[in-house]
């Protein structure tokens, strides 16, 4: 009886403390977000010329959670391109509404994509250099429109969105639309497999230049894959991944691709260090008579990761650049993230 009383009033507490804590009223809150990237660079040999300091990010905006389910975030960069005398130029970078429950988040308006946000977060030092899709250009990292992630269960997650498809630095209305999908899958426990795939509508008006004496070309829609396979724990993280472009600038058989290895690991309670590795590659249409994408060829890196606060990490980093046409180039970088 005894046993029988004690059991019934540990159900009334624990019942009694589960209502408690349902009934607390949910509080309107918000954080501000401050993030810049800057570097410092040096080349050697025959760039040795090519030298000094840079910033690459700027980021300054406003996230505020509204109810338990839906926040809203505005967000500007100080720093996401240059104009032609080299003075920076910002962009607006975020201004989307979130709404997420039970395994659903849908995001509306000028968002960040899902493309390669997998990735980014494997390579772990994307204030170092972008990952492969955007560093080569294949993909906006955010963009106008709507996207859905829906995590079945602990094993299985998909995505959706339709954009516009040019990113956040040039916003038309038009008919041109990106659709694309992705299916991520957790088989065993700190292990993702990934595969992306999107097509992006033909329009004329964004029609890649064709080279001097090429007056024809069969244009299509664009279309993308990307196949990613990762691990990490808290001591390592390694990613790798292949990504094609089909029909680039929409003219038939115009390709690239190319894969992307790296790893991340913990020396101490704040060092890490990093390598990666890139092979880019492209094809053309049959009357080309030459090469088009400059960007074919090898990347090499290696660096270590200081973090003395929270909100800082300092990289130096050692940099081989092999082209497939041109000479070698090789850098010394130090790249810095402020994270408030």
């Amino acid at each position: 009886m005894k046993r029988l009383i004690t059991f019934i009033c540990i159900v009334t507490l624990m019942g009694s403390t589960s209502y408690a804590q349902d009934s607390i009223a949910f509080k309107p809150s918000g954080k501000i977000i401050a993030r810049s990237f800057m570097d410092y660079s040096a080349g050697f040999g025959h760039v040795n010329n090519e030298s000094g300091f840079d910033i690459t990010r700027a980021l300054l905006g406003y996230n505020y959670k509204i109810t338990r389910t839906l926040q809203a975030q505005l967000v500007i960069d100080g720093a996401a391109g240059k104009t032609s005398s080299d003075g920076l130029e910002v962009y607006l970078r975020n201004a989307f509404v979130r709404w997420s429950d039970k395994g659903l988040t849908i995001n509306a308006g000028l968002t960040g994509l899902m493309q390669f946000s997998t990735q980014e977060d494997y390579w772990m030092h994307r204030y170092v250099m972008k990952s492969f899709q955007d560093l080569n250009k294949m993909a906006p990292s955010v963009d106008l429109g709507v996207t859905a992630q829906y995590d079945f269960n602990r094993y299985v997650s998909a995505d959706l969105s339709i954009t516009n498809g040019e990113g956040n630095k040039r916003i038309r209305k038009d008919n041109n639309m990106r659709y694309a999908a992705g299916i991520s899958l957790h088989p065993i426990e700190n292990t993702t497999f990934r595969v992306y795939a999107d097509i992006y509508n033909k329009d004329e008006n964004q029609y890649d230049a064709l080279p001097e004496g090429i007056t024809e070309a069969g244009y299509k829609d664009q279309y993308t894959l990307s196949v990613f396979a990762g691990y990490q724990n808290k001591r390592i993280s390694l990613g790798a991944e292949y990504n094609r472009i089909y029909n680039k600038g929409f003219i038939e058989k115009k390709d690239y691709f190319g894969y992307s290895f790296y790893t991340s690991a913990k020396l101490a309670q704040k060092w890490r260090t990093f390598a990666r590795y890139d092979l880019t590659d492209s094809s053309a249409p049959a009357g080309f008579t030459s090469a088009w994408n400059s960007g074919d060829g090898q990347l090499m890196m290696l660096g270590v990761e200081f973090t003395p606060l929270k909100q800082l990490k300092i990289a130096p980093n050692f940099r081989n650049i092999n082209p497939d046409r041109g000479r070698s180039e090789q850098y010394l970088f130090v790249n810095v993230e402020f994270n408030l």
